[in-house]
C-alpha cells in the first residue's frame, strides 16, 4: 500500500524516545523495591501496605510512561514516513491503551491519598482487569503502528524486477 500523506518537517522522536527509556527505569526500580518492601517501608517511614501500594503506584507510572513513549515515538516515525490506515488505528488503539492504564492510575493515587467514593473505590476492585485491558490495548496499538510504518515505508512491497514482470503481463 504506497503511502498517501507524508510530513518531512517532523521532528525525530529522541523526547519520547527518552520518556519511554526513563518509564523502563522507573518500573524497573519499582519492581526490585517490592522485593524489598519492609526495607522500603523503614526508609520512608510508612506501614509496610503503603509502602507496598506506592510502589505499585511507581511501577504503573514507569509503564505509561514507557507505552507512552513508545507509542508517541512510533506516531512520529510513521508520520515522517507517510500514513497508512494501520498507523492511524495503531495510534488511536495505543492511545486508548495509555488512556485506561492513566484513568487506573489516577484512582490508584486518589486511593493513596484516602479519597474514596465509590466511584473511586469500584475502579480500584477492576485494576487487574484494568491493567489488563489497557496493556493489550497499547500492545496492539504498537503492532499497529509498526505494521503501518512497514506499510508507510514500503518494506514488504514487491521487488521491483517482479513488478515490472507483472505490468508486462498485463499488457
Amino acid at each position: 500500500m504506497p503511502s498517501q500523506l507524508s510530513y518531512d518537517d517532523v521532528p525525530p522522536p529522541r523526547g519520547w524516545l527518552l520518556t519511554a527509556f526513563l518509564g523502563v527505569w522507573v518500573y524497573l526500580v519499582a519492581q526490585l523495591l517490592r522485593g524489598y518492601s519492609g526495607w522500603v517501608s523503614e526508609a520512608v517511614r510508612l506501614p509496610r501496605a503503603e509502602a507496598e501500594q506506592l510502589l505499585g503506584f511507581f511501577a504503573g507510572l514507569g509503564s505509561i510512561l514507557v507505552l507512552a513513549g513508545l507509542t508517541a515515538a512510533l506516531w512520529r516515525s510513521n508520520l515522517a514516513a507517510g500514513l497508512s490506515h494501520a498507523g492511524v488505528r495503531g495510534l488511536v488503539l495505543g492511545a486508548a491503551g495509555v488512556g485506561v492504564l492513566l484513568l487506573f492510575e489516577v484512582a490508584d493515587l486518589l486511593g493513596l491519598f484516602g479519597v474514596e467514593p465509590d466511584s473511586v473505590t469500584a475502579l480500584l476492585r477492576a485494576r487487574s482487569v484494568g491493567d489488563i485491558l489497557g496493556t493489550s490495548l497499547a500492545f496492539a496499538g504498537l503492532a499497529s503502528l509498526v505494521v503501518g510504518l512497514s506499510h508507510a515505508t514500503g518494506l514488504f512491497a514487491r521487488p521491483a524486477r517482479e513488478a515490472a514482470e507483472g505490468s508486462r503481463e498485463s499488457t
